[in-house]
């Protein structure tokens, strides 16, 4: 075991790059270099890192060899592209779902399957869970594990860093137009995003179904390792910067006490329960910038005796992104590496 690693970062410089960065310096990682890496020169920039700037550097010109571990938090694109060859001579931990319906590549989430991680050998490769799997499989594996679940059925309320960056200054874009009395036209996205919602992440199939929302099914049944399991789910984009809210709906196998949901809830790592059925957390102030996944109006359903519904909020990019890549790499490098 080293004390310090060099870590590659993939992704967006002053989006999920900055906020990895950020987590590493509050985890105290151990940490000897860090590349950030950018798939064009027209990103090139300077990010900080532990209170000094670090220049970043295009991806075409980088050498694999000088790093142990490289975070891909980028498009699909640049992981089909960079992935392989950056793990002939470092470890990858992948969040693009490249890799996640790979059986020879682990899907990872802390405090769900971890004990998965030591299949990396194989390939050199982790896939981590994209974010809204994140926070659904963390919030209802005890109760899986417990009781099990028929169903789950999701409507995801995802903000529009769901679209990295661009996302977020389109939003602020869209909305100081309006204030100020301007029209908009929509680009990013398929309707404007201020002051509206829409159910589409990405484009949808002949079926009407959003690769995002395959990805969610796919990857929660692999996390809870139950292919059988019946997964509805409903992505949309709400006017928020940052952060996804679920409305989860669950069927167990029988009927389950409240009380034996909310310990279940209770003794899930990652997790923080709300203190009653009425409350909830707040977007701003108890999810954005948290690394833990919040639940609240965890009630029965009041048509369905073996029905539970529940509130689940995360930050889609601290918690989602950065948090969750940075703990697979502690326990590689605590354990393997």
């Amino acid at each position: 075991m080293k004390s310090e690693y060099n870590i590659a970062i993939v992704g967006e410089l002053k989006g999920c790059i900055e906020t990895t960065l950020e987590v590493l310096v509050k985890r105290d990682f151990p940490v000897a270099k860090v590349f950030p890496l950018v798939s064009s020169e027209d990103d090139m920039d300077s990010v900080m890192f532990s209170g000094k700037p670090v220049d970043a550097t295009v991806i075409d010109d980088f050498d694999w060899q000088q790093v142990d571990i490289a975070l891909f938090l980028s498009d699909i694109e640049t992981t089909q592209k960079w992935a392989d060859i950056a793990s002939e001579y470092c470890v990858v931990i992948d969040n693009s779902g490249v890799f996640a319906t790979d059986e020879n590549v682990p899907l990872v989430q802390i405090d769900v399957n971890e004990e998965h991680i030591g299949r990396y050998i194989e390939t050199n490769k982790i896939s981590i869970a994209g974010s809204e799997a994140a926070q659904l499989s963390l919030a209802i594996k005890q109760l899986h594990q417990e009781v099990g679940l028929v169903r789950v059925n999701v409507a995801s309320y995802h903000s529009v860093s769901a679209a990295g960056k661009e996302g977020v200054t389109t939003l602020a874009g869209e909305t100081a137009r309006l204030l100020n009395g301007k029209g908009v036209e929509s680009s990013l996205f398929p309707q404007q995003s201020a002051f509206n919602v829409f159910p589409q992440i990405g484009e949808l199939n002949d079926e009407g179904v959003a690769l995002s929302e395959l990805r969610l099914i796919n990857e929660v049944r692999r996390l809870l390792n139950d292919p059988s399991i019946i997964i509805s789910c409903t992505q949309v984009i709400v006017p928020m910067f940052y952060g996804c809210a679920q409305a989860v709906h669950l069927q167990t196998h029988y009927p389950v006490d409240l009380e034996e949901v909310a310990q279940s809830l209770h003794h899930s790592d990652g997790i923080e329960l709300a203190e009653s059925v009425c409350s909830y957390p707040d977007m701003i102030n108890d999810v954005v910038g948290n690394e833990m996944v919040q639940v609240g109006r965890l009630r029965k359903d009041i048509c369905d005796a073996s029905g539970i519904n529940l509130w689940i909020c995360a930050d889609n990019v601290y918690f989602g992104v950065a948090s969750n890549a940075i703990k697979v790499a502690e326990r590689l490098i605590q354990t393997y590496l």
